[in-house]
């Protein structure tokens, strides 16, 4: 199955909605939804299914259609093409967490949790492609957990 998104102007009647796709288009992980497109769930599947890391490990060793690999934050990084290094900022304090949510026209109460349906709708749209696509969430996806909000307000802040 192609689990791809290319994101081109809508339609005439859903016109309303160019401005989202603009900005989900120079959005960083624009890139990572138009490269190489095809992607293996058999594959992906493999991967989790015979994963190992042991507490400490800097990266995944796993074995992928009967060949070995191991997948550390860097590689991601760069798959992805973060343009940034592994030290950068991935927490805020919380001061600043609630800055950027007050910024953003966050409408909840402080996070954590962070109520998905309170954020702005085209912070929303962002936060639920996070949840179900890059964070592998199967349920509970109308929450974003601390780091999961450090990640999206990450996103919009441009780190």
């Amino acid at each position: 199955m192609n689990i791809a998104c290319y994101l081109s102007d809508p339609p005439k009647e859903f016109e309303m909605y160019k401005s989202l796709i603009v900005n989900l288009n120079t959005c960083r992980l624009a890139h990572s939804l138009r490269e190489n497109p095809i992607i293996r769930e058999d594959w992906i599947k493999d991967l989790w299914d015979n994963s190992t890391a042991k507490k400490g490990d800097s990266v995944i060793k796993s074995k992928v259609q009967g060949t070995e690999v191991s997948v550390g934050e860097q590689d991601i990084r760069d798959v992805l093409l973060f343009g940034d290094a592994a030290n950068d900022l991935t927490e805020y304090s919380k001061e600043k967490l609630i800055d950027i949510l007050v910024k953003i026209s966050y409408e909840g109460a402080t996070p954590p949790p962070t109520i998905k349906k309170l954020l702005h709708p085209y912070l929303r749209l962002l936060a639920h492609i996070y949840l179900v696509c890059i964070s592998g969430n199967k349920s509970g996806l109308d929450k974003l957990t601390l780091k999961q909000t450090f990640a999206v307000v990450s996103a919009v802040e441009g780190h």
